[in-house]
């Protein structure tokens, strides 16, 4: 009665966890396996250490089967079948002689018959390697079971169930009949596996079969711990023509690791005669039972030699001084080897170059680069189907002759203030191998023009002194344009600046800068008595290091005169001064700057709740420039931190099972679709 319930309550652990029997946690000492077949189920078992397989080779192992499914309903008594009358012991020894032709029995037959019965006294080296001696028959009988289901069979580990039937499920236990008098033998477990026929699949085959080929050699790879509880073992076959596999060597491939290590892979390597030859290679998982899966994807290839030296460059010839014709050389004898070679260019001898040209014909040696630069500097690699890639530390430089200057600058402009200070300006050129300008200047337009500056230019603007104290009321300036071969462009057009007067005006002086909406107005005290024709706005961002010009507002009657500069940025702050000009077109000094922040982005908003039976209902509204992409819930209870409660895309937020005797505090902050976030909102308090 103990007994039934016993299996009972194990097979409810199966049918409550659905365990399989092929994934079944073994117990400590005594391991049992089954797979089901479309007509029996086969059974394996092993001890798992060398006490109770000595136990096992001496009493014997007792199969159960106890049906507890039929027809998929669990039965009210349990019935029990004993499938071995008399315990399974290793056969006789005669019956091992009939299959001397299998290794693994003879080593099985070996490890189980052949004991050593010298004494050992009580010398404790003899008595250590008697020990290791027992420890290996009991690995070594163990492999070979696992190698051979005849040798499992004949040691008496093995069994198939031909009377199972495919509207059952059963649960088999293994154990060892220790008689009660045997006092001194280890306790031993039972084994058990839940299964059935109908929980039979096909063997699959392996699979992530790599193979990396080296000269006159393989090595091959393929994935074994997703099928590691499938297959022990595998065999690897080879093939010269893709339709004939034969195995690679007599011995299954057994990956070794470490103790309490999980191997992932295994691995095989395999001599080629020939690098020639094409060779094919296939993967057979081999399971406990003896029986040999399907093989996987077959995978082909020769052995190839690796790349050791990289090509040169062994020619660059300019063509018609528009393209680049490239030579190199590398042994012919490679090109089975190899996949081809990549030119890089670069139009600096440094840094980083990128590729210009892939030739996948490995028997190819030139290229032509019809849109070279001026300036070219090419280096080369070669690469072959595996990602070697070998690249030449030479590099190989041409350039193309260029004669043809830059055009001349245009939209010259410039002004010169009451200090003398010149400011001129152009447009830029649009040249690639643009290099810079040169300005030229001179006191009359039929004077000789000299340069005004050492070192070529590269903005667009330059800054010169005018003496004013001269009888020349204007100067004159030219720019020309200069390439990266010094080719100058012809003069620009004549600028003419007017010099200002020797008394200018008096400096204007501003009243307020004020922030208005999405622009800044600008208010000064007008000039009076002093001749002021008009005033120039300058205005200086906070990341400029020039006050530029932005506006210029003719001189009015009234007290005040006002500029509103709308080209801001929200946020940014801007730094203004004003210049006089008279009618002469004298300049004043600038005004005292005064600065103010451009209106931020606009932003409000506003929270309010509504408190229900068992909770609180938040709802706001947001007033922004931005998109609001989501919003975050902040909540305190009494007088705790403010914490994140929870976010949400809506325009409201209900907060539940609230506990009616706390007081309860939110607030809640926007983030915008720019990752931005909005300032925190006003408090609302529930209670």
């Amino acid at each position: 009665m103990k007994t039934n319930i016993k299996l009972k309550f194990i097979a409810y652990l199966f049918l409550l966890f659905g365990i399989h029997a092929l994934a079944f946690a073994q117990p400590r000492n005594l391991a049992l396996l089954c797979a089901p077949r479309p007509d029996s189920i086969l059974l394996r078992w092993a001890p798992v250490d060398r006490e109770i397989w000595d136990l096992g080779n001496r009493y014997g192992y007792i199969v159960e089967r106890h049906t507890l499914l039929r027809d998929g309903a669990l039965l009210e008594d349990t019935e029990t079948t004993v499938l071995t009358p008399l315990p399974l012991k290793p056969a006789p020894l005669d019956e091992w002689e009939r299959h001397e032709d299998d290794r693994y029995v003879a080593i099985a037959g070996e490890c189980i018959f052949a004991r050593d019965s010298t004494p050992v006294e009580a010398n404790p080296f003899l008595v250590a390697r008697r020990y290791r001696e027992e420890q290996n028959r009991f690995a070594f009988a163990l492999f070979a079971a696992d190698r051979s289901v005849t040798a499992a069979r004949l040691s008496g580990l093995y069994m198939t169930d031909r009377t199972a039937r495919k509207n059952e499920k059963y649960l088999y236990s293994v154990h060892i009949p220790v008689p009660a008098a045997d006092t001194l033998a280890a306790p031993v477990d039972t084994a058990y596996s839940f299964t059935g026929i109908s929980e039979y699949l096909p063997l699959p085959p392996p699979f992530d079969f790599k193979a990396n080929w080296e000269d006159r050699k393989v090595e091959l790879s393929w994935d074994i711990l997703y099928l590691s509880h499938i297959y022990n073992s595998y065999t690897v076959e080879r093939s010269l023509d893709g339709k004939t596999f034969l195995p690679l060597g007599e011995n299954a491939v057994v990956q070794l690791a470490d103790e309490d290590v999980t191997p992932h892979r295994a691995y095989k390597t395999d001599t080629l005669d020939n690098n020639a030859v094409t060779y094919y290679y296939r993967v057979r998982g081999m399971n406990a039972f003896g029986e040999t899966g399907p093989p996987g994807d077959t995978l082909s290839g020769r052995g190839r030699l690796p790349i050791v030296n990289a090509p040169v460059i062994t020619g660059s010839d300019v063509l018609n001084n528009s393209r680049v014709h490239l030579q190199w050389t590398y042994p012919e004898t490679m090109n089975e080897y190899i996949a081809g070679f990549r030119i890089y260019r670069s139009p600096k001898p440094e840094g980083v170059k990128d590729v210009l040209h892939q030739e996948n014909n490995p028997a190819v040696r030139n290229f032509t680069d019809e849109n070279p630069g001026l300036t070219n500097y090419y280096t080369i690699s070669v690469f072959d189907t595996s990602g070697e890639e070998a690249l030449s530390p030479l590099i190989t430089y041409a350039e193309l002759v260029d004669s043809i200057p830059p055009a001349p600058p245009a939209g010259l402009t410039g002004v010169i203030d009451t200090l003398g200070n010149v400011l001129v300006r152009w447009k830029r050129n649009t040249e690639d191998d643009l290099e810079g300008y040169r300005v030229y200047k001179a006191n009359r337009p039929d004077f000789e023009f000299v340069q005004a500056h050492s070192a070529v230019l590269r903005d667009t603007f330059f800054t010169d002194f005018a003496n004013l104290k001269t009888l020349d009321s204007k100067a004159y300036y030219k720019v020309t344009a200069v390439d990266l071969r010094q080719n100058r462009s012809a003069f620009s057009l004549l600028l003419e600046l007017d010099k200002p007067d020797v008394v200018p005006p008096s400096s204007p002086v501003l009243r307020e800068v004020e922030a208005r909406g999405k622009a800044i107005t600008v208010t000064w005290i007008n000039n009076f008595g002093t001749n002021v024709a008009r005033y120039h706005i300058f205005r200086q961002a906070t990341n400029d290091t020039l006050f530029m010009p932005v506006a210029s507002v003719g001189h009015g009657e009234e007290t005040f005169s006002t500029y509103t500069d709308s080209d801001v940025k929200p946020g940014v702050t801007y730094r203004y001064h004003i210049v006089a000009e008279n009618r002469s077109g004298l300049l004043s000094a600038p005004s005292k700057p005064m600065q103010r922040q451009a209106t931020p982005t606009v932003e409000n908003i506003a929270l309010n709740v509504q408190r229900a039976t068992t909770g609180a209902t938040l709802k706001w509204t947001v007033t922004s420039d931005k998109p609001v992409m989501r919003m975050l819930i902040y909540r305190k209870t009494g007088d705790a931190p403010m914490r994140l409660l929870d976010n949400t895309a809506g325009d409201s937020y209900t907060d539940e099972n609230l506990n009616p005797s706390s007081t309860y505090t939110y607030c809640i902050i926007a983030v915008y679709d720019d990752e931005t976030q909005s300032n925190i909102s006003n408090e609302v308090t529930v209670k």
